[in-house]
């Protein structure tokens, strides 16, 4: 049995502000490549981990368009709802977003929480169950992630919009790779677009492919390419990824100077923090006072001024220098 896996389409009509293309034709033209790969590599099933849209009311004239590719798809297209499917990130709502509409007239299908059993022409039986995003999903003690295997599975597959990492980049409202105590063989995860790949812990799989595009100038977006996965269960589990060609090169379709211009201002306010604590000539003890006279010694304008106070209990966060200026 193959499978392919392809997650966070976020599917829009309008680009994104920091994409310098046509958002809307570039993920047309990926969907395209999605179909040409499943193809190629005759699988059986198609698996989306969630963000289907990028919002639950796409609107019906978007929507259409990519109907017309979803529908030439050569199999079965299998989703979990992801946050921005939802209403207020409630399930409950799903009947009522365009994945729901999706959904009922056949073109997707809806993963349920109880699993269900596909067979593939050589009688092999994969167990899948899916879970559609929530707000518990990643509380602490989750049990979103745990599944039971079923005698009668050769492979048990999880599909989650959760935020499955394999190590902590946020302060909560994550879960663990090393924390999930699950039978499924393979545990698919979407919802973290940078995603982790590949990753094996005590005998199971967890795969990520990442978003299927970038909307963030983030540094790591721009050195990602776009890919999707493909699972072969035979004998044994074999997993491996395919970049899009047509993904361009990040630098080509992400606008950083944004973040740039950001950056540079946060280092200006950090050296104007440093100038004042390092400098014991200041007889004066309004921070007011205290920048007006720094803008003037260094002949720096009003706008990185008036951003200085706009900004500055946050860059002493960030200095790990906290108190009052004096």
């Amino acid at each position: 049995m193959k499978l392919l896996v392809l997650t966070d389409t976020h599917i829009r009509g309008t680009t994104p502000s920091r994409r310098l293309d046509d958002f809307k034709e570039t993920l047309l033209n990926k969907l395209r490549e999605v179909k040409e790969i499943a193809i190629e590599e005759d699988v059986d099933y198609i698996l989306h981990g969630g963000d289907l849209f990028d919002r639950p009311d796409t609107a019906p004239s978007v929507v259409n368009d990519f109907i017309k590719v979803l529908r030439t798809y050569p199999k079965p297209i299998y989703i979990v709802a992801g946050n921005h499917d939802l209403y207020g990130h409630n399930p409950e709502t799903l009947s009522r977003t365009m994945l729901g509409i999706l959904i009922t007239s056949g073109i997707v299908n809806l993963v349920p929480e109880e699993p269900i059993f596909l067979k593939d022409d050589n009688g092999l039986v994969l167990q899948l169950s899916g879970r559609n995003f929530d707000y518990s999903i990643d509380e602490k003690n989750t049990t979103a992630y745990t599944v039971k295997k079923d005698d009668k599975a050769n492979y048990a597959l999880h599909l989650i919009h959760g935020m499955l990492l394999e190590k902590p980049f946020f302060e909560s409202g994550y879960t663990l790779i090393e924390d999930v105590d699950t039978e499924a063989d393979i545990t698919v995860a979407g919802h973290y677009h940078i995603g982790f790949g590949v990753k094996k812990f005590k005998g199971k799989y967890f795969l990520n492919p990442g978003s299927l595009v970038r909307s963030s100038a983030d540094l790591k977006e721009i050195k990602r390419t776009p890919q999707v996965a493909i699972i072969e269960l035979k004998d044994e589990v074999k997993i491996s990824l395919r970049k899009l060609k047509s993904a361009k090169p990040g630098k080509e379709i992400l606008d950083r100077s944004a973040i740039e211009g950001q950056k540079f201002r946060e280092k200006k306010l950090s050296e104007f923090i440093r100038e004042i604590k390092a400098n014991d000539s200041f007889e004066v003890f309004s921070i007011n006072a205290i920048l007006d006279k720094i803008a003037t010694n260094k002949g720096i304008n009003q706008e990185v001024t008036k951003e200085a106070l706009d900004r500055l209990a946050v860059v002493q966060e960030e200095l790990g220098e906290g108190g009052e200026i004096a």
